[in-house]
Formats: C-alpha cells, sequence, structure tokens
C-alpha cells in the first residue's frame, strides 16, 4: 500500500482551469464502472470507462486511453464525451493540440443541446478557439448553456464584454515573483513574496511560507512557514489551510495538535479544495480527532476523486473493497505493527467510531493491534500442528512430533 504523500501545495504550480462540469456525471459512473470492466457495451459505458481512464476512477490515469474512449462515444453521438474530447484537444491532453479539433467536438456537443458542449462553444467563439472571435455568436451559445442549467455560463454571461480584469500593481509584482522562482532564482523570488506578504497579500503569505518550510531562497525554518502559512490561512486562503492541518498533524513547527490540524482541513475542505478534501478523508479513514469512519472517508475521497485527485481515488476505491483494511497513517505505523514480518493473518481491526486526539494514542492502539495479530498467528499455528500430530497418529505412522 503506497505511503501518504506530504500535503504541501505551491500556490504557483495550480494552474486555473476551466472544464466542463462533470460531477454528476462523475457520481453515475462511479456506481456502474465496475460492472462495465474494460468491454463497454454502450456508448454511456464507452464515456464512463473514458473518465475513469482520466481520472484514475477504478483504472490508472492514461489520458491518451481516455482520448480513445470518448472518440468511441462521441462518434455515436454521445454528447458530454464530445464536450470533453473538445476539451482534450483545446489543452493538447492525452492528444495534439488541436484548436480547431476542440471546436469541432464543441459544437458536436452543443447541436444536441448539451449544456457542457454549448458553454464550450461559447468560450470557443469569445476566445478566438479554433474560431473568429464573435461575441455576438458567444453570447448566443452561453445563453443557450445557461438556459441548460450550466452556472458557468450565467457567469460568463455577466462578464461578457467587459474586457479582462485589470491587472494591479501587486499582481504585477506576484508575477514578478513567479517569473523568478520558475527561473529558479528563488532568493530574488522570496524577496518579491516577502514584500507582498508584508503588504498582506494571501498568495504571497502562502508562497513566503512555502519557501521558508523549504529553505528555498531563505534559511529554511519551520516555525516561518507556520506563520506565514497562518497568516494566509486566516483569510480564508484554502491551500494555506491544508498546509497549515499538515503542519498541526505531523508537529512541523508547531506542538502536534490533531483537532487544530482538523479544523484547517475541514476548513480548505467546504471551500472545495482537493486536497483539504483528501486530508480531511485521511483523518475520517485512521480517527485523526475525529470518529474513525470508513463512509466518511469514502464520501471526502470521491469529492477530491471528481476532480481529479489521483490518490484520492485510489484509497476511494480501496476502502469500497470488502475485507480490505484502512491502511496505516505513515510509514511508522506501518511498521509498529508489521515490521519486516509477513503476516499469515490479515489485519481486519477497524476502529470504528473511535477517535485518537494525538500519535501516542493511534501508536498505542496499533501496538496492541500487533500483539493480537501475533496471538491469533500463533493459535493459527498451533492449530495447524495439532491437525497435522493428530493426522499422524491416526496414520499409525511413528515418530509424530507433538505440538
Amino acid at each position: 500500500m503506497p505511503m501518504i504523500a506530504l500535503l504541501v501545495v505551491f500556490v504557483v504550480m495550480l494552474p486555473t482551469l476551466v472544464h466542463a462540469d462533470l460531477n454528476e456525471d462523475f457520481a453515475a459512473c462511479r456506481r456502474t464502472i465496475l460492472q462495465i470492466g474494460s468491454n463497454p457495451r454502450s456508448p454511456a459505458e464507452q464515456y464512463c470507462l473514458g473518465l475513469s481512464h482520466a481520472f484514475a476512477l477504478n483504472h490508472k490515469k492514461d489520458r491518451a486511453e481516455a482520448a480513445e474512449w470518448f472518440r468511441k462515444a462521441a462518434d455515436q453521438n454521445h454528447a458530454a464525451a464530445a464536450a470533453v474530447l473538445g476539451y482534450l484537444y483545446e489543452r493538447g491532453d492525452g492528444v495534439r493540440a488541436d484548436p480547431a479539433e476542440a471546436a469541432r467536438w464543441y459544437r458536436t456537443s452543443a447541436d444536441q443541446n448539451n449544456s457542457d458542449g454549448l458553454f464550450n462553444l461559447g468560450r470557443a467563439y469569445e476566445h478566438g478557439i479554433g474560431l473568429s472571435k464573435d461575441i455576438g455568436q458567444a453570447r448566443t451559445y452561453y445563453q443557450k448553456a445557461a438556459a441548460a442549467g450550466s452556472r458557468d455560463a450565467r457567469q460568463a454571461l455577466a462578464g461578457l464584454g467587459k474586457g479582462p480584469v485589470p491587472i494591479t500593481a501587486a499582481q504585477e509584482k506576484f508575477d514578478e515573483g513567479v517569473r523568478l522562482y520558475k527561473a529558479k532564482n528563488f532568493a530574488g523570488a522570496a524577496k518579491v513574496f516577502q514584500q507582498l506578504a508584508d503588504r498582506g497579500d494571501s498568495k504571497a503569505q502562502l508562497q513566503i511560507g512555502y519557501q521558508y518550510q523549504y529553505g528555498e531562497g531563505v534559511r529554511q525554518s519551520s516555525d516561518e512557514a507556520v506563520r506565514w502559512y497562518r497568516k494566509s490561512a486566516d483569510q480564508g486562503n484554502a491551500v494555506a489551510q491544508a498546509n497549515l492541518g499538515k503542519m498541526y498533524e505531523d508537529a512541523i513547527g508547531v506542538r502536534e495538535d490533531w483537532a487544530e490540524a482538523v479544523r484547517w482541513y475541514r476548513k480548505s475542505a467546504e471551500q472545495g479544495y482537493a486536497e483539504g478534501q483528501f486530508s480531511l478523508g485521511r483523518a475520517y479513514q485512521f480517527g485523526i480527532a475525529v470518529p474513525q469512519s470508513r463512509q466518511d472517508a469514502i464520501r471526502w475521497f470521491d469529492m477530491a476523486g471528481d476532480q481529479g485527485h489521483d490518490q484520492a481515488n485510489y484509497f476511494a476505491n480501496d476502502l469500497k473493497q470488502r475485507n480490505r483494511y484502512v491502511g496505516f497513517r505513515n510509514e511508522q505505523e506501518h511498521a509498529t505493527v508489521v515490521g519486516n514480518k509477513l503476516r499469515g493473518v490479515l489485519l481486519n481491526i477497524e476502529p470504528a467510531g473511535r477517535t485518537f486526539r494525538n500519535s501516542a494514542e493511534r501508536m498505542a492502539y496499533l501496538r496492541q493491534a500487533g500483539k493480537q495479530a501475533d496471538s491469533e498467528e500463533e493459535m493459527l499455528r498451533r492449530e495447524s500442528k495439532t491437525r497435522e500430530y493428530k493426522a499422524c497418529v491416526d496414520s499409525g505412522a511413528s515418530g509424530c512430533i507433538p505440538p
């Protein structure tokens, strides 16, 4: 079982993507993907298999494979598949980037009155994606998408024709810091971000906190990382909230405080941030300051997975299987129970409803679980030896070794 990756997300590395609202489709496909297997019989099943490959719902993430299944479904007039395939062509994700091909598939979807296809065709006209810019046509398709229920289209209509939002001096400065960071000039980037952070810019506070945590362009300091994460988190920055929660969970720069960790995870998760949702799912998976609950863990993992979070998809699918142990929080926990042993007894002890206030409580529980597993293994070993001895005696053989 893979170990949990460190949850620290760098703000510069988070591109803002505009894509179709797939939440309902994710939910529907999750219910059927195991039955579909690898031989879908209908366009709807081909579309679900495409989503599974695209977002690792129950298959290894493979956008090229996803594109092939979307194409098969779209060729049979599956409107949602056509909309997603257009998006892959727009982004060059799993296929060669081709704006004209993207627009073609958007139109195929829009012609079937699919809200995502209508919305994306409106975007194509507004921004000149494979088509000549035409604000009138953009408005027409946004209106049709809005009538079909697209919230994104209503927002796009509100901003249509108003032009780009003016870039503020602070944003220009932040962009300068991003350029320096990407150029590996960490010290120069840190100076820029520090100036903005001192003025209260939450994105810069998150960024300078990250650089302090990892000593990029500044002296490494977990204390400073926590201080700046907190300033950003207090302003509602969901990434900083998730990072700060991880600091409290792992006692990095602060004393361990699992209740505080979960408080920040929840704030981040409730803003829809995938990493925050994943971290809150882990809290329920292991009973970190909340009552341990497999179903609540799955619920939050599914939310993160619906946004393409691969680890969340993995753990959601793993926990949904029967007789699967909930796993270990980190390598230390794994070593405490398993060590170098190849256990013959599956650990099926799940602390359902139990809340662990700190790592010491959880480790004590796991040590006891390890002792119980040892006891069960010894019992099975003795039962096996007893059966062997009885069979030997019953056969009339000599030299039978008692257990």
